[in-house]
């Protein structure tokens, strides 16, 4: 273990030198990520727990899990195909890490490959490795560090009950301060109609009569303009949220596929004839047996 720190110690030293851990480097985490990327063991609490938070977050988000090996010889090689193969797939966010362990067993995420491989994705990253006390060379290369992959759930995904919950309270609030300003407007009018009473040339009584009537109906209008606005905004937010959910996709047409082990088909080359696939559809699923498989360029014939 003292001589894991030693080399621990170098590293960071020389990768802080080269200006890898600066600031100016780190890339913002998108507050409304549609598909997180992740990059973990297939099995175990990390990806459970990952799975749980975000899907009580928002179950709109699409997870996308590249199962690599965590610990061991081979753990390095393989965390950096996962962290290249999803900053292709035009993710939102990559999660990096593994659940808590020894020093020796978080030793892939202190090898020198990864480090780079976090430092040249284009996609932000966020390093989740171990628990809350656990550092690692790519919680300092990372673009954002949680101190557990609970955390980073919470930081990848965003709360929708949240963001809902904010935006009945602007509704609430707009709703307060037209009526406010509505009331005040009476008193104002209650108290010019006391004045009238005691101004004697009717003239006068006319005129301020009709001046109240004005502001009166200059207040409705930018009550009914204030409304108009905000519930226009309302419903953009409404439609943007419908356009997170793969339910909508599937209603419109489209379908989802995927192998006997649920594995996403995007190519013919994934499939081989007698292979059994799982089509999902706006109603349910079926099962289907691959008898031929063409290309695009094979359509013709």
């Amino acid at each position: 273990m003292g001589l894991l720190y030693e080399k621990f110690q170098a590293l960071k030293q020389e990768l802080e030198e080269m200006g890898m851990f600066a600031p100016e480097y780190k890339q913002p985490i998108p507050a409304f990520s549609r598909r997180v990327g992740i990059v973990t063991a297939p099995t175990g609490a990390a990806i459970r727990d990952i799975m749980n938070i975000s899907y009580r977050r928002n179950p709109y988000v699409q997870l996308i899990l590249y199962p690599a090996l965590v610990q061991g010889e081979e753990a390095a090689d393989s965390i950096v195909r996962g962290i290249e193969l999803l900053d292709q797939s035009h993710v939102d966010v990559i999660i990096v890490g593994r659940g808590g362990g020894s020093m020796e067993d978080l030793w892939a995420f202190n090898e020198e490959k990864v480090a780079r491989a976090i430092f040249q994705c284009e996609t932000p990253v966020i390093s989740a490795v171990g628990h809350e006390t656990d550092f690692t060379i790519a919680d300092y290369v990372a673009d954002l560090r949680a101190p557990t992959p609970s955390a980073a759930a919470e930081l990848a995904v965003a709360d929708m009950a949240a963001i809902q919950g904010q935006l009945r309270d602007m509704q609430q609030r707009l709703q307060n301060r037209m009526s406010e300003r509505l009331s005040d407007r009476k008193k104002e009018l209650e108290h010019l109609q006391e004045k009238l009473k005691y101004v004697s040339p009717q003239h006068q009584i006319q005129e301020k009569y009709q001046r109240l009537t004005d502001i009166e109906e200059e207040l409705q209008m930018l009550m009914q303009q204030t409304m108009k606005e905000r519930r226009h905004q309302l419903m953009i937010y409404v439609e943007r949220m419908k356009g997170l959910s793969p339910l909508e996709k599937l209603s419109q047409g489209y379908s989802y596929t995927a192998d006997a082990r649920g594995k996403k088909i995007t190519a013919t080359e994934q499939v081989q004839p007698g292979d059994l696939l799982q089509i999902y559809v706006s109603d349910g699923q079926i099962l289907a047996e691959v008898k031929e498989k063409k290309k695009t360029e094979d359509w013709s014939v």
